[in-house]
């Protein structure tokens, strides 16, 4: 967990947490710790109060991950994290899977490009773009489960 300073919004009766500062410093946090570009959204308006504690979401290319986040005095000043781990799906892994069944299946080479960080969550899907002579097939992608495995589909 880490603790950051934020600015106090001007103007108001009651002074507003900076969640820009939050937001940056938690996508800085999961880039710099895990590599992953995410965005990431908190609530607007926050009150500074000690002991708050308010919801934001990083969001990869495809899903999103809870960080809770706790304000640790009524100066700006919060900590974050989640219990879970942030994981993404091994893409390279996926990319070079439906590579592999449009070559055996259908005996042409393919290049294929999915999103570059998708997180590992069962249910999610998401779609990657085989392009065979030029021409672009889109393949939808489902994570069965929350340790990696995928199903796939051509259209």
């Amino acid at each position: 967990m880490l603790l950051l300073g934020a600015l106090a919004g001007c103007g108001t009766s009651t002074p507003k947490l900076n969640t820009a500062v939050v937001e940056r410093a938690i996508a800085n946090s999961i880039l710099t710790e895990r590599h992953i570009d995410a965005k990431v959204s908190c609530p607007p308006g926050i009150p500074e109060q000690r002991g708050r504690v308010f919801t934001c979401m990083a969001r990869p290319a495809v899903g999103a991950y809870p960080v809770s986040v706790t304000e640790v005095d009524g100066a700006g000043h919060v900590r974050y994290g989640n219990p879970t781990p942030l994981s993404v799906l091994d893409m390279a892994r996926v990319t070079r899977a439906i590579t592999i069944s449009i070559l055996t299946q259908r005996k042409l080479h393919a290049r294929v490009i999915c999103p570059a960080d998708v997180l590992q969550q069962k249910g999610l899907v998401f779609t990657c773009t085989a392009a065979v002579r030029n021409r672009g097939y889109p393949f939808v992608v489902t994570e069965v489960d929350g340790n990696g495995h995928v199903r796939y589909v051509g259209h």
